[in-house]
């Protein structure tokens, strides 16, 4: 599956709906939380290695990170999680951006009438 990237400034956080299972009023739905365990310099790591320790996160803070978008899958949504960060991080090797941290936030949103996922990875200052 092809994925653009995009550099995106966030001004502002992401936050969570406060209730599970409600929308917040921006459209999200949920936040998950994930860790790349890709160590620097590893050039052909193993697939698991780019999405590792699922868990959920309250907001995406304000930052500078690599940013891709596609409609949410029926099923498979880990493989397309994973898909998706591991485009960011060939991205981040592709324009020698340094990645800020191991965390990997994928956001599920309502976007007209549609679900979608984001995936994001936050890079040190300007691209």
């Amino acid at each position: 599956m092809k994925h653009t990237v995009h550099v995106l400034e966030l001004r502002r956080p992401i936050a969570a709906p406060e209730a599970p299972g409600g929308e917040a009023p921006d459209g999200t739905r949920s936040i998950l939380a994930y860790r790349s365990l890709v160590r620097e310099g590893d050039l052909e790591p193993p697939e698991e290695a780019h999405l590792a320790d699922p868990g959920e996160a309250s907001s995406i803070p304000a930052g500078t990170y690599l940013f891709t978008q596609r409609p949410w899958p029926a099923e498979r949504r880990e493989e397309a999680y994973r898909e998706a960060a591991k485009a960011l991080w060939h991205e981040a090797l592709w324009r020698e951006s340094p990645l800020k941290n191991d965390r990997i936030l994928v956001r599920i949103l309502s976007e007209d009438g549609k679900t979608v996922f984001q995936v994001f990875r936050e890079i040190v200052g300007a691209p």
